[in-house]
């Protein structure tokens, strides 16, 4: 997910005030630790904060129902206790829209293992809203709110009055986070309607996704200029069709690949598909001819 990026780059900068909402007591972190475990094939976890009582948190991000969720938290549950001689605290933050679709437990006979799991969309975010730093009040958003639009409107000046090197890039997360609540729109018409100047044309990649989403809806403008911007390197000097095409074309023929060598493709792995760029996409097909099992392939 792409929400997953932004919203991990928010809290490596200030991960204190959201941390004591979740934990519901004062907490300081005094590192963040490496996510790199070893023994470990495609297993990394989001985020791991050392407070500083020497308590470990990991956080997880998730935004799309995943069946074996539980099994995944179990596994970094075992890798971290291994790397860093501590049980931590486990928490998932569930981003997306509706109900949470990840289980909080697993209850299988022998195997009983719980952890929480804290819907962002029901939290009071209210504190994260007041506090002077950005990137507090942009997680804040994504909280349960009465009204959004004086939220956003709030945050556009607040982004307007930052320095114009740092003003691009703070758009983009409340763009890329507005996604979450569908409020794109209701961005696009604060930036229009304000009498300060926040141009987004100065920024390509929010231009693009702005004008796709006059042409097809601002929501899925959203998410193919999202698309575009980490294909860009990729794809210069194609036209946006024509990439679009080879990408499609890319998942569908791995998806076929997968399917006549190991059978039915699971959940998980037909969302990282679908969810994939051309080059990563393409990086799969070349790994998929030695791989083993349909898991290899995405190592």
């Amino acid at each position: 997910m792409h929400y997953d990026t932004t919203i991990k780059e928010l809290l490596l900068d200030r991960p204190d005030l959201l941390l004591r909402l979740l934990l519901g007591e004062p907490v300081s972190v005094s590192r963040v630790l490496t996510t790199e475990l070893p023994k470990v094939e495609n297993l990394r976890p989001d985020l791991l904060l050392e407070l500083v009582d020497d308590r470990i948190v990991h956080l997880e991000l998730q935004g799309q129902p995943t069946r074996l969720f539980g099994h995944r938290m179990l596994g970094y549950r075992q890798r971290i206790r291994e790397t860093y001689q501590r049980i931590p605290l486990q928490i998932a933050l569930w981003l997306g829209k509706g109900p949470v679709g990840i289980p909080d437990r697993i209850d299988e006979p022998g195997l009983h293992f719980s952890y929480r799991v804290v819907n962002i969309q029901q939290m009071d975010t209210i504190e994260l809203l007041a506090s002077p730093f950005l990137e507090d009040n942009l997680l804040g958003m994504l909280g349960k709110l009465a009204d959004y639009r004086p939220v956003v409107t709030r945050l556009l000046r607040k982004i307007a009055d930052t320095a114009p090197l740092k003003r691009q890039s703070w758009l983009a997360k409340l763009v890329i986070l507005s996604g979450l609540r569908g409020l794109v729109p209701a961005v696009k018409e604060e930036i229009e309607s304000m009498p300060i100047e926040i141009d987004i044309m100065e920024n390509e990649w929010l231009a693009e996704i702005f004008h796709q989403g006059e042409e097809k809806g601002l929501v899925k403008g959203l998410e193919q200029g999202i698309a575009k911007g980490l294909t860009q390197g990729l794809t210069q000097g194609l036209t946006q069709g024509l990439v679009q095409g080879r990408t499609e074309a890319a998942r569908w023929m791995l998806s076929k690949q997968l399917e006549k060598r190991f059978g039915p493709i699971p959940m998980e792995l037909a969302l990282r598909i679908e969810s994939a760029d051309l080059e990563t996409l393409q990086i799969w097909s070349l790994r998929l001819m030695d791989a083993r099992t349909a898991a290899e392939t995405f190592d």
